[in-house]
């Protein structure tokens, strides 16, 4: 669960053969999405039948042209057309994350990060796009590749995330993979979008407007096209948010919790946001 509450910057803006407890993210330490729009560098356990991916990932990084290494919560970003790469992270105990880039939609993340106490999201290393307050109707979809570890210990979820309305009052989470990680709030039930199912988690209560939405997907995507437009019309229909709603940022990557003190390698490929 991507918490933009554990941002404090508004952003241009994480199956493990042993037993791990599931964690709940802390949001608390989250800090606000920090804008890189000027920036120039700077519940039902889900079954594991994987659903055949719509899209096919061919790209491979092999000689990235930016590699930039964090130990603590300064990682660094950097321009890539309309897309901004960003080793994000607020909340990183003795984790060390290393985002090598070949291009916007060809990335990967290498990751070792211990088990910390606060069984909290560590980092969220993305590549977004950054939104002046723009109409969530100008928002179609958006193509996504990803490869993700299986290694004991590992805690992480892969995840859209989109920043709504003025001020990143709230957060919409698409889970796409998942790890041993629990959403934030409660799990209200399961829907179907784009002919997926999705547990749907929220905080605040289920009558009332506004706060962190979650959709995590029952079976794992590892590619596809995100029909985001259906999301947000689900959100509206729910009254969780207002109609003719803004956002400001959307993202792809990965929320981190843990590899188990192992180098692990998240891979990105194939990511490009539609719009009308």
């Amino acid at each position: 669960m991507a918490i933009r509450s554990r941002y404090l910057v508004p952003t241009v803006v994480l199956a493990a053969a042993a037993l791990v407890v599931t964690p709940i993210v802390v949001r608390a330490n989250k800090d606000t999405p920090v804008s890189t729009a000027n920036a120039a560098t700077n519940p039902p356990a889900p079954s594991t039948r994987p659903v055949p991916s719509t899209a096919t990932v061919t790209k491979s990084c092999t000689k990235p042209d930016w590699v930039t290494t964090a130990t603590d919560n300064v990682g660094e970003g950097r321009t890539y057309g309309q897309y901004y790469l960003h080793n994000n992270m607020w909340n990183n105990h003795n984790g060390t994350y290393t985002m090598s880039v070949c291009d916007y939609d060809n990335w990967y993340e290498d990751v070792t990060q211990p088990k910390p106490d606060d069984l909290g999201v560590q980092a969220y290393p993305n590549v977004h796009k950054d939104y002046d307050d723009t109409p969530l109707a100008k928002i179609q979809s958006a193509d996504f590749g990803a490869t993700a570890p299986n290694c004991d210990g590992c805690i992480y979820n892969v995840a859209f995330d989109i920043w709504i309305n003025e001020g990143f009052e709230n957060e919409l989470m698409i889970w796409t993979q998942n790890s041993d990680q629990t959403p934030a709030g409660s799990n209200l039930g399961v829907t179907t979008i784009g002919g997926q199912q999705y547990e749907v988690w929220k905080t605040d209560g289920a009558n009332t407007l506004g706060g962190i939405f979650t959709y995590k997907s029952v079976h794992p995507q590892t590619a596809g096209t995100m029909p985001l437009q259906e999301f947000f019309k689900d959100l509206e229909a729910r009254k969780w948010i207002p109609a003719k709603s803004t956002t400001w940022q959307v993202d792809f990557g990965v929320e981190v919790v843990s590899t188990g003190n192992t180098l692990q390698r998240f891979t990105f490929t194939d990511f490009a946001i539609h719009e009308n």
